[in-house]
């Protein structure tokens, strides 16, 4: 015990949050500067507050086929053939995301062309052209997307998930959108997401790497400040999506050979929630010692191949999953155990000082690799924690809160959001032709 505390200690100071200063803007941008001089490059990342949760049936699949027309023309690049020629002076490295509850654009390159960088970026960003012929052409690429995911052994259960947990609006969970939306997207459509989620006041502008506070900052606002504030978007009153209200057990078809169990519960939305979160992870990365009682049961003693529990931080679909593959013929009883096992979260003896502290170490450890170089600040860290935490308090106070966890906090939690509550259970094999139960 004692030497596991000398090791605890160091992983603590090692895991503080990067340096950082923040500004907010007259149009409502707010921009995030954290200077990294250890190599000559910079990222500039802008994070926005959309993605699927944001859209409607109507609307559903947009946000992502956005995504792919901010690396078309805009107004100072008019065409693909331009928008790559200047990537290529610059030496821009870049990419996008769409997921649930954000999306985001960024691109790396030498810190000798910051200035030159931030102008790319709003171009980008404030005056995209959304070209019918670009449209065509990346509208074939979604397709090609959406078609992939028609080929995973998942694609029944994600269905059924969308159906059992967010039964109010499924497509507020589904990023890549559905055919219907995807084929008649037209430029009017992108232009009207865009006027009300594509604005300064619904963004951030994070800047890591080779540079300092005041010429990022100044640089900053002489190049975004032109950026018109929209006030048209309704991310941060829009409600929580996932609801669970009673228990439910659903059958889902797979291919041949392939059998998976998850059993789902309604987490703590880290807007109105956020100190159960805390506990929630301390929980989730004990559960993931090999060497407990979680794991020993289902896995080395049971029929699981592998298994999780874990609680996935989000504002509108938070949920605390357990799952892990198992042989299909074992399927059944697998769930079984598994809803045995959770029965028993709450005993006494369940869980150890010792694991507890390994829990935390783990935590510690993802953290660090989340911020290992500038570019993992700008990409990994912050956009995350800035849209879905909804400010970076929560990033800064994360660790401190992880070191305050308790037992007692953790029983809590499990006491809050599972003990007795409702939850969802799907179970994926071969049904030899029945339909989905």
């Amino acid at each position: 015990m004692k030497a596991l505390v000398i090791l605890f200690v160091p992983l603590i100071l090692a895991a503080s949050a990067a340096e950082f200063e923040t500004k907010l803007l007259e149009n409502g941008l707010t921009v995030i500067v954290s200077p990294d001089n250890t190599s000559p490059v910079v990222t500039i990342c802008i994070a926005v507050k959309t993605g699927a949760t944001c859209e409607i049936p109507e609307t559903n699949g947009l946000a992502h086929f956005y995504e792919h027309m901010f690396f078309k023309g805009n107004e100072a690049l008019p065409d693909q053939t331009a928008y790559n020629r200047r990537m290529g002076e610059l030496g821009i490295i870049q990419n996008g995301t769409t997921s649930a509850e954000k999306v985001q654009y960024f691109i790396t390159l030498g810190s000798e062309n910051f200035q030159e960088g931030l102008e790319f970026m709003y171009d980008a960003i404030s005056s995209p052209l959304f070209d019918q012929e670009e449209m065509e052409r990346e509208r074939e690429v979604i397709m090609n997307e959406y078609d992939r995911g028609l080929t995973s052994p998942f694609h029944n259960l994600y269905l059924a998930q969308e159906e059992v947990i967010y039964t109010n609006a499924p497509w507020r969970q589904s990023p890549i959108g559905v055919p219907e939306v995807i084929q008649a997207a037209a430029p009017h459509a992108m232009h009207s997401f865009q006027e009300h989620y594509y604005t300064p006041d619904n963004s951030a502008l994070i800047i890591t790497g080779d540079v300092g506070y005041e010429e990022a900052f100044r640089l900053a606002e002489e190049q975004f400040r032109d950026w018109k504030y929209g006030g048209s978007s309704n991310y941060d009153s829009l409600p929580v999506l996932i609801s669970i209200e009673r228990d439910t057990t659903v059958f889902v078809d797979s291919p041949s050979g392939a059998g998976y169990v998850s059993v789902v519960y309604e987490g703590p939305s880290i807007s109105t929630d956020p100190g159960d979160s805390y506990p929630a992870d301390v929980w989730g990365s004990y559960l993931s010692l090999m060497s407990r009682e979680f794991y020993t049961d289902l896995v080395t003693n049971g029929p699981f191949i592998n298994v999780y529990g874990s609680y996935y931080t989000q504002r509108f679909s938070p949920s605390i999953t357990f799952a892990g593959m198992v042989p299909p013929d074992r399927a059944e009883e697998a769930l079984d155990l598994l809803l045995e096992e959770i029965q028993q979260l709450q005993s006494p003896d369940y869980y150890d000082e010792e694991g507890i502290l390994l829990a935390k170490e783990d935590l510690y450890r993802h953290r660090i690799l989340a911020e290992e170089t500038s570019r993992d600040v700008a990409v990994e860290s912050m956009p995350f924690w800035w849209v879905v935490a909804g400010s970076l308090d929560y990033y800064v106070t994360y660790q401190d809160s992880l070191d305050a966890v308790e037992p007692s906090d953790i029983n809590e939690f499990l006491e809050t959001w599972i003990t007795g509550k409702p939850r969802a259970a799907f179970v994926m094999m071969p049904l030899d032709g029945e339909v989905s139960r």
